[in-house]
This record gives structure tokens, C-alpha cells and sequence, in this order.
């Protein structure tokens, strides 16, 4: 039985990226606070230090807290944080939804089961073209790539991914005394969209040089599950802990296998689980911490969306011919997935 990952073939090129965050910041201290008074939560000091534990400092919310069930704001819905995330990268490729050949979502908190989430964001952007939807999380974006390298092989025109997450909608704060995983959510969500315009590789352009996906699940219990009728996820924190150095080293050695080592990256993103992924991957990897990219202290781990908002932002940052080398990992069923993306060349 092969355990060999998918790997591309060729290049595309990067032509606009955006991402979406709803309403303000909001401090971990701010939500217990919240939690407390609202819903009579008492684990207030135990949450404080899963948060200082986790590295997590602030995260940007689609709910306001008012009732234990409750809608999204108007204008934070998964579908409409993913819109605008589509939009922005649109700004930056100068196109507009007509110009897509494809749109590929991917989320595991959408608006509604049927019609798929994807749907939504196409009517809220205008687009009348095909698309499709991955229910997946945080190696999302790997699997929308392997789509995408297929559509643009064929010479279809731009296709827009948008991973976007919305799970602060998925816990029960009245719950939260009683079941301790759930104050590991409360603390480590947060919700927002990425989104990225690729197309057929041009010469200067930031490209995605590789990617790849792979799974090390088979027989092993998942880490991260969301079960039918149930609105929360639920964590094997053993598990995950156990087998996430195994999934970083499998991507990894993805990257070497296509000519493109993390020793010799100006950046790598990590999955971003927690604001101190950074420091472990840097010392995994025996990587100066400053070339490692971790924003999850500041927004939260954001799931099917963290990738492409980490990439959106290291983006706007990175210097021209810069590379980036992005190791993506995934507790459901221990997949990985990744991809190397140069910043143009001068």
C-alpha cells in the first residue's frame, strides 16, 4: 500500500491574494470575561492558562455572544467573509468574478449542509461559473491546489480557492464548566476566509513553484472530528500531540523531494494550531525563529482559512525573490499537505 504523496507538476502563477477577519480583535481575557458574565462560567482561571499555554492572544469573532445559539452578524457569515476574501485577491489580480474559470471553496463550519457553501460565496460575488467544495480544514487548501494545477494544466483561464472558517458558531458557552475541550475551543478559535488567484505560470510573476498532499491516517483514530447533528468539535489531544511532528516531517520531506528544502526557505508557514507553533517548529526544524511565520497569537487558529490568511499576510510583507515554503497539517486524519511559492524575481 503506497503512502506516497500527490505531487504537482509544473507551475502557476500567483496572481492576487486577500483574506477577511470579522469585527474587531478581542483579547482572551475579554472572552473569559465575557463567558463569565453571560453564561456563569467559573473555569476562568483554568482557561487563562490554556490560553497563556496555547500562545493565543487575540481572535476576530463572526458571533457576539448574546445567546447560547445563536446567527452570525450580518456581514460574518462564512459565506460572506469568504466573498470578501475573493474579492480582495480579485483587487490585487485586477479581474473581476467573470474573469474566474473556476472557484474551489473549502470549509468545515459553512453557512448551511445543502446547497454547499461555495454556492453562497458565488452569489454573493456574481459569478456565474462552475465551482466546487472541499469539506475539509486545515490541509484544505493542498487538496484545492491539486484541483487547481489540474484546471490550469488544461488552459482554463484564473481559478480563485478560498478556504474560510467560522467556528466560533460550533460550541455551546453554557457547556463549557462541563466539558474542558470546549474551553480549548473557546480560547484557540478563531474565525475569518483566505483566498488566492492562480493561473497559467508567466515568467517574474510570483509563482507556486510545487505542492503536494499526503495522508498518514490509515488505522489511527482521528484528532479533530465534528460528529453528525453535534454543532462542536471535538479534540484528541493525545493524538494530535503524538503524531504532529510526524506530519511536519512528511511535508518536509515533500518539499525536499520536489528541490525545495526548508533549510534553504527565507520563510516557512507552519500549520497554525497555536501562537507557539513557531518557536517548536523553529527548534524541530533547527530553524532561526525568525524565519518561521506564525500569526495564530494574534487571530487564532482560523482552520480551513489559517494557511491562506498566514500566506496573504507573509505576502504583502515578502521582499522579491523571497521564498516561502508552507507545511500544512491536519489532525482529522492526519493528512499533510503544502506547497513552495517564490515572490517574482527582480
Amino acid at each position: 500500500m503506497s503512502t506516497s504523496p500527490w505531487l504537482s507538476n509544473g507551475r502557476i502563477s500567483v496572481l492576487g491574494s486577500g483574506h477577511a477577519l470579522p469585527g474587531p480583535a478581542m483579547a482572551t481575557g475579554d472572552l473569559i470575561a465575557m463567558m463569565q458574565q453571560r453564561f456563569g462560567f467559573s473555569r476562568t482561571r483554568e482557561a487563562a492558562a490554556i490560553g497563556r499555554r496555547l500562545g493565543i492572544e487575540n481572535r476576530h469573532l463572526c458571533r457576539d455572544f448574546t445567546t447560547r445559539d445563536e446567527a452570525p452578524r450580518s456581514g460574518d457569515s462564512n459565506s460572506a467573509l469568504a466573498a470578501r476574501a475573493v474579492r480582495a485577491a480579485l483587487a490585487e489580480a485586477g479581474l473581476q468574478p467573470h474573469d474566474l474559470a473556476y472557484l474551489i471553496g473549502h470549509t468545515t463550519s459553512p453557512d448551511q449542509p445543502l446547497p454547499a457553501n461555495v454556492a453562497m460565496v458565488a452569489d454573493r460575488l456574481g459569478y456565474l461559473g462552475p465551482h466546487v467544495e472541499l469539506r475539509q480544514a486545515c490541509t484544505g487548501f493542498a487538496n484545492a491546489l491539486m484541483i487547481a494545477f489540474g484546471l490550469v494544466a488544461t488552459g482554463s483561464g484564473p481559478v480563485a480557492i478560498v478556504g474560510s472558517e467560522t467556528g466560533s458558531l460550533f460550541f455551546d458557552p453554557a457547556s463549557l464548566d462541563a466539558e474542558a475541550d470546549q474551553i480549548v475551543n473557546m480560547v484557540q478559535m478563531g474565525d475569518g476566509a483566505g483566498a488566492v488567484i492562480v493561473g497559467a505560470f508567466e515568467a517574474c510573476r510570483p509563482s507556486i513553484d510545487a505542492a503536494w498532499f499526503g495522508a498518514l491516517g490509515h488505522g489511527r483514530a482521528s484528532g479533530i472530528s465534528r460528529q453528525h447533528r453535534m454543532q462542536r468539535f471535538d479534540h484528541d489531544f493525545a493524538a494530535i500531540r503524538g503524531e504532529g511532528h510526524r506530519l511536519f516531517d512528511a511535508g518536509r520531506d515533500a518539499a525536499a523531494a520536489q528541490g525545495f528544502p526548508i533549510e534553504a526557505a527565507h520563510h516557512v508557514i507552519p500549520h497554525q494550531v497555536s501562537g507557539r507553533i513557531g518557536m517548536l517548529a523553529a527548534a524541530h526544524f533547527a530553524l532561526p525563529q525568525e524565519r518561521v511565520f506564525v500569526q495564530a497569537d494574534r487571530i487564532g487558529n482560523t482552520g480551513s482559512a489559517a494557511i491562506w490568511i498566514a500566506f496573504d499576510t507573509l505576502r504583502a510583507q515578502a521582499a522579491p525573490g523571497e521564498d516561502i515554503v508552507v507545511l500544512g497539517a491536519e489532525a482529522s486524519k492526519h493528512m499533510y499537505g503544502g506547497f513552495a511559492y517564490g515572490h517574482g524575481r527582480e
